[in-house]
């Protein structure tokens, strides 16, 4: 059975061993794989699992806080279970709202299994539940230095990776300074010609409504 495995990092404490572990439970072999909210440091342990199966990694952004299922894994759930040639789909997600993405891939004909630490809600929701609490490390285990998945240009803009692209190009600073200058200028001249209109008197304004209304 092939299978895709769709995992939130956020949503459950999830090593290599645990996700070996589902395979062999679910009889399937995982032809893809995807991570969501990875980060180096935390998640050192999962780099030879990234690397033997071809993972997929998404960075999470800057200071976004986890609450809600991520709409990037229901987009990516969405589009295999639509395109892709895979029997089922191994999900690791947030609870909350999870429901109505395991009805959409069901209506899709896929199986979709759960993966969660201790249990879950939706057990009779899904095609089956992998439990993967019991395959965490030990406490004092040690784990492995984290190694850099990205050439150096793209991890310095890692943290834009999911921001909307607007179609504007960045500017340099030459170009960002000759902008400013226009704009000071514009400035000053508006400026100029408001200090050359001479003020109307009282007589003048006393002329204009008389003209105006009579």
């Amino acid at each position: 059975m092939n299978c895709a495995a769709l995992i939130d990092l956020g949503a459950a404490k999830v090593n290599a061993d645990a996700l070996y572990d589902a395979e062999r439970t679910l009889g399937a072999r995982f032809c893809q794989v995807k991570f969501y909210g990875y980060n180096a440091k935390r998640n050192g342990a999962l780099n030879a699992f990234i690397k033997e199966y071809g993972a997929e990694v998404s960075l999470p952004l800057h200071n976004r806080k986890k609450t809600r299922i991520d709409i990037r894994q229901v987009i990516d759930a969405v589009t295999v279970a639509c395109l892709e040639p895979v029997d089922a789909i191994f999900l690791v997600a947030a609870e909350v709202d999870c429901l109505p993405l395991l009805n959409a891939l069901r209506r899709q004909g896929k199986k979709v299994y759960l993966g969660c630490e201790s249990g879950t809600m939706y057990e009779d929701k899904c095609d089956g539940v992998v439990v993967l609490a019991k395959n965490l490390p030990q406490e004092d285990e040690a784990v492995p230095e984290p190694i850099d998945l990205a050439p150096e240009e793209e991890r310095e803009s890692a943290v834009d990776e999911f921001l909307p692209y607007t179609g504007i190009e960045p500017l340099d600073d030459d170009r960002m300074k000759e902008i400013g200058e226009d704009l000071r200028r514009a400035v000053e001249e508006k400026k100029a010609r408001k200090r050359a209109v001479r003020p109307l008197d009282e007589k003048d304004e006393l002329r204009r409504l008389l003209d105006k209304y009579f």
